[in-house]
């Protein structure tokens, strides 16, 4: 028995330990299955909070925004709780302490693999639907990070009411709502096809068969493509055949290029033909709303009650949406390293051009580059257009470093024209680019032509050299061993429109010469690069013309540019989102040529040092020879020390190796690629100078200039180093030492001529003076007498000078005595055939006329205008040329040959640039002085002209003279002068 009982209490031992450890192990699995899961809850608990926090944290500024894009995209909460699971809870009350009994899930769908949302409704829950997706919608804008995401809504019943508060992205930038909220069918139908568009773009250009989705492409690229969210409300309301068809593609293919839907249908309203709800709904997460309540059409989560999205109110909702597009603008710059793109040190100026120029330009996928390509087939000439702010310029700096860094001098050189309002091509003047032959900064018209003239040259010399050589291309020709490095040349122009602007023999030569250009020049190393904001408007380059540009490059612009650029049937460009963003198409703009990319960003800063570099290179380069460098610089006076021919005067007195027929003054530089432009005055009737305009500071540079060329052109006195002798009288009024600057009195102490300087009160005598000299001249033919230049600034501060009026003026004696405003017109029409010339400045044309009447201005062949009315400019030249001046232009006008030349006029000449003149004009031999020949003498061998002004004549008796005080000659009342100068008190010295 009691072995029985030993037996019995083993095996009840072995049960209760077989039921001890059964029960461990149960509590063992229970515990890890209820901590693991309270552990998942927890875990999505936590990264719900991160990408989808609270309405008020995310309208908080301090509160960031995500930085990386959810796992998921949440619509709402689901209530779960273990009752409701068979055996879920455990009548053992300590089974139950492990892990949550209830809890609330997120309700998400899956991001970015399949995150499109459809709501099957009737058109009495639409308003609860929108709500829903209003709220779905803005925790997708703050929940993905900012500008990574875009809307396209569409709201055909409610008319864009409910979604009304995303317009606020709009504000900051419109692609993140396409603009608007559209309701009709076109609208509807055409936006779906950009979004069609855009998902063959990403999935022919950066998925292919390398990534399977747009959330793998991402994960490697510089550039991540954005996620494209359609909204559609009240579907299948305005809703076409074709539009439908569109929507079930989206569905279908969308989630792997990055697009998905939000959708709300109306389960009764007839759907469009061939349309099947199932098919898109397979692709979807559906929810059902009936009477109030969202169930989730799935066969598990269908079980557990779902509580939807909830919007903020109106205030909140508008603070956290501000913060998202605020956000969004700031990250929609999008900015790729030039040093991407860069060769490295050792390695620049390595290139050959021989067979073809290459250039990256920026990253084109997620590891590609995208490369300019010139010189091989029918890849020759490029066309560039992005609207303002596309990034047109950046990728034009990028182009050019990018080739002056791969290639020398001697393969590739640059002529840079910019024709617009800024100074995008300065630094490559201030660091002296080694490749740049033209540097025009603000251009003109007639400048961008003479480059267009000069390259035709360049071609026509090619042609010729490759022809002797009976070669057909740059390879070929540098193959024979000629010396000419022969580089190709490529010519930039920016904004060339500008030269089509007005419809003249201008735009018509230039757009010949384009049209050789482009058709000539790829078999001699000649490439043209046009760039524009528009290719629209009234005049532009032929179609012809644009046809042999194969390569064309679009940024951001709109759909009628974008046709114009690429191909009428390519509106690609339309759906460019940022700048910088582009399309390369080598195909003359076809569809199937198009190639995204993205263009590298290359701040000033970075550029300076690059060209600092290049510039440091070169300079130690000995097989680089320097170029022959044109800049023009529109916003600037031109400066005087660049010109050649002065340099030439004051060293051999020559001009092209030639001793000048007549006297020169050089005005300033051509708006050309000319010889400066220059004022002849010859021993002729009419060589006098006016010049007329507002412009004081340029009016003084005139005569400055004027007078500075003219002694660099003479001698002080006869026998010389030029063996014309000149000297000058300036009329400058007081008023103008307001301006020390600008006063052109100095220059007498700066040149070693005699310069005569008259106030107010002097022109009387002056002008008597000026008028017997010429009267002596002309009676005695003198002709070949020493040159008088006549410098009057600011002519309606010269009352004297101003036409006779019979009322005013009277005299005391026999006869009325001739004034000097006579004296002046006799100087003027008979002066300059005996060798004296005026050269004066007037403000107006109304001050003009109050000095000359209308018949004497033909004594002023010569004639500079600044820019003034039209009416202005055509009463003094036939012609309103004058009225389209810019600020630092001028208008020369040869009246006798009925020449017209656009200019910038020097700058008033520095101290520094006029002590070296001084310095070089007193080295020259300065002649042998001698006496000046008084009115009626005929003049000695060797005179000199005395500075001293001829004495007064002597008094006359008190008895037959009576004087005012006036200073007027031989007692003559002067009306002018007793109204701007007050008498002088007996014993008071005279003024002046």
């Amino acid at each position: 028995m009691r072995k029985l009982e030993q037996a019995r209490d083993e095996r009840l031992a072995a049960i209760d330990a077989r039921r001890a450890a059964r029960w461990e192990e149960m509590t063992s699995r229970w515990r890890a299955v209820r901590t693991e899961t309270g552990a998942i809850v927890a875990a999505a608990d936590a990264i719900d909070a991160a990408a989808f926090p609270d309405w008020s944290l995310l309208a908080d500024e301090q509160h960031p925004l995500p930085v990386a894009a959810p796992p998921g995209l949440r619509f709402g909460t689901q209530a779960l709780t273990l009752e409701r699971v068979p055996g879920g809870v455990s009548a053992t009350p300590e089974l139950n302490a492990f892990g949550p009994i209830a809890w609330s899930q997120p309700a998400i769908v899956p991001f970015p693999t399949g995150a499109s949302l459809v709501i099957r409704t009737t058109a009495d829950q639409q308003q609860t639907a929108s709500a829903m997706m209003q709220a779905v919608m803005l925790r997708i804008a703050s929940g993905i990070p900012p500008g990574q995401s875009r809307f396209t809504i569409i709201d055909p019943l409610g008319l864009g009411e409910p979604f009304a508060g995303f317009m606020h992205l709009a504000d900051h930038d419109e692609l993140l709502v396409t603009s608007r909220i559209w309701t009709e069918p076109q609208q509807i139908e055409q936006r779906l096809a950009d979004v069609t568009e855009q998902m063959e773009v990403v999935i022919q250009k950066y998925l292919r068969n390398e990534y399977e989705s747009i959330g793998a492409y991402n994960a490697m690229a510089e550039v991540p493509e954005p996620y494209r969210f359609v909204v559609v409300a009240n579907f299948p309301a305005n809703f076409t055949e074709t539009s439908a068809r569109r929507l079930a593609s989206i569905a279908a293919s969308g989630a792997r290029c990055g697009v998905y839907l939000v959708l709300s249908v109306d389960t009764k309203a007839p759907m469009p033909a061939d349309f099947s709800l199932a098919e898109v709904e397979k692709h979807s997460t559906t929810l059902v709303l009936k009477n109030g309540v969202f169930t989730w059409n799935d066969p598990e989560f269908s079980k557990w009650p779902l509580t939807v999205e909830q919007a903020p109110s109106d205030e909140m909702f508008t603070r956290i949406i501000q913060r998202v597009g605020k956000a969004a603008k700031a990250a929609k710059r999008v900015e790729v390293p030039f040093d991407r793109v860069a060769p490295k040190e050792e390695d620049w100026w390595r290139g050959s051009t021989a067979g073809e120029v290459l250039a990256p330009l920026g990253p084109a996928g997620a590891k590609k580059l995208q490369y300019l390509k010139l010189g091989k087939g029918t890849s020759q000439h490029v066309l560039i257009a992005g609207k303002t702010g596309s990034g047109k310029s950046t990728l034009m700096h990028a182009m050019i470093t990018s080739l002056a860094l791969q290639y020398s001098p001697n393969e590739l050189q640059f002529y840079l024209i910019d024709f617009k309002k800024g100074v995008e091509f300065k630094l490559y003047d201030h660091y002296k680019l080694p490749h740049a032959r033209v540097i025009a900064i603000e251009s003109e018209r007639e400048f961008g032509l003479s480059v267009l003239e000069q390259l035709d040259r360049e071609l026509k010399r090619r042609g010729d050299l490759f022809r002797d050589l009976a070669v057909q291309d740059v390879a070929g020709f540098r193959g024979t061993g000629h010396p000419d490095p022969m580089p190709r040349i490529l010519l930039l122009i920016d904004e060339f429109q500008e030269i089509f602007v007005e419809d003249d023999k201008l735009a018509q030569e230039a757009a010949l010469i384009l049209d050789r250009l482009v058709r000539q020049g790829r078999a001699f190393g000649m490439h043209v690069i046009l760039g524009s904001q528009t290719l629209g408007g009234s005049y532009s380059l032929p179609r012809a013309t644009m046809g042999q540009m194969a390569v064309r490059i679009a940024l951001q612009c709109n759909e009628a540019d974008s046709s114009l650029i690429l191909s009428e049937d390519n509106t690609a460009a339309r759906l460019l989102t940022r700048p910088g963003e582009a399309i390369y198409n080598d195909a003359n703009g076809m569809v199937a040529g198009n190639n995204p990319f993205q263009v590298v960003f290359l701040n000033d800063e970075r550029r300076e040092r690059y060209l600092g570099a290049l510039r440091a290179l070169a300079d130690r380069r000995t097989d680089i020879p320097p170029l022959p460098r044109m800049v023009f610089d529109g916003n600037e006076a031109a400066d005087p020390a660049g010109n050649p021919l002065l340099r030439e005067m004051l060293a051999s007195s020559t001009v092209h190796g030639r001793e000048p027929t007549a006297s020169l003054a050089w005005l300033g530089d051509a708006i050309a690629i000319k010889d400066p432009t220059t004022a002849t005055f010859r021993r002729q009737g009419g060589a006098n100078m006016l010049i007329v305009g507002q412009r004081e500071d340029l009016g003084a540079a005139l005569l400055a200039m004027s007078v500075v060329s003219l002694a660099a052109g003479h001698d002080p006195f006869p026998g010389g180093a030029t063996g014309r002798p000149a000297r000058f009288v300036l009329f400058e009024p007081a008023i103008a030492e307001e301006k020390p600057e600008l006063l052109l009195a100095p220059l007498a102490a700066s040149l070693p001529h005699e310069m005569e300087v008259v106030g107010r009160l002097g022109v009387a005598d002056a002008m008597e003076r000026l008028a017997a000299e010429v009267r002596r001249r002309v009676d005695d033919q003198v002709l070949d007498g020493e040159a008088v230049f006549v410098v009057v600034r600011d002519l309606a501060r010269f009352r004297e000078l101003r036409k006779a009026d019979d009322g005013f003026g009277f005299s005391f004696g026999a006869d009325k005595k001739v004034g000097p405003a006579q004296h002046f017109l006799d100087v003027l029409k008979d002066g300059p055939t005996v060798g004296v010339h005026t050269i004066l400045w007037c403000d107006s044309l109304t001050n003009l006329m109050r000095t000359f009447e209308r018949g004497a201005l033909k004594e002023f062949e010569l004639r500079v205008l600044f820019q003034m009315s039209g009416s202005d400019s055509s009463q003094l030249i036939d012609n309103p040329l004058a009225s389209k001046l810019g600020p630092q232009r001028a208008l020369f006008i040869h009246e006798e040959t009925g020449t017209f030349e656009k200019f910038r006029p020097y700058a008033f000449p520095g101290a520094e640039w006029l002590a070296g003149i001084s310095a070089r004009l007193r080295e020259r031999p300065q002649g042998t002085p001698g006496e000046r020949p008084a009115p009626g003498e005929r003049p000695t061998p060797g005179y000199q002209p005395t500075a001293a002004r001829p004495q007064a004549a002597p008094a006359m008796e008190s008895e037959e003279k009576f004087d005012f005080g006036f200073g007027g000659p031989e007692g003559e009342f002067n009306f002018t002068k007793f109204l701007d100068d007050p008498p002088r008190a007996e014993g008071d010295a005279p003024p002046g």
